[in-house]
């Protein structure tokens, strides 16, 4: 299994869940939207929203914890919402929406279906090689 079936799948599944897809990055691709993490920058494979909750998240063919870090660090970083209204805005202004309020972040990982998956504040979707899509919450 490779993280670009990861990626289309978790994409598939969020679209079936009726979420605005505004964000897709395949393996190796070039983002445009971004956030600062620490100083740095993160390039989210995946960014969603539905219902006034937005979702970002990152695809790997297994658990990383480094990703998991990352995720943890931008989930409580100073700026988050206000960096996300503004990305949310921006989207529906570029496809004639009437603007939405995030009201909450997710983050989640992406990964095989094989992965251990350890416990905290981050969702996680497992992916079947067949690109069969579960969520887990911790």
């Amino acid at each position: 299994m490779n993280e670009s079936l990861i990626t289309r799948s978790i994409k598939q599944y969020l679209k079936k869940e009726n979420y605005y897809i505004i964000q897709c990055i395949p393996p190796r691709g070039q983002g445009g939207i971004h956030f600062k993490v620490e100083n740095k920058i993160m390039y989210p494979d995946i960014i969603a929203f539905k219902d006034h909750v937005m979702i970002i998240g990152e695809s790997k063919t297994h658990y990383s914890e480094s990703d998991n870090s990352k995720l943890n660090k931008l989930l409580k970083s100073d700026k988050l919402y206000e960096k996300a209204q503004y990305i949310l805005n921006n989207y529906f202004k570029s496809k004639y929406l009437s603007l939405k309020k995030i009201n909450r972040i997710e983050m989640f990982l992406a990964f095989n279906k094989n992965s251990l998956v350890p416990k905290d504040e981050v969702f996680f979707y497992k992916v079947s090689k067949d690109g069969e899509v579960e969520m887990l919450k911790s």
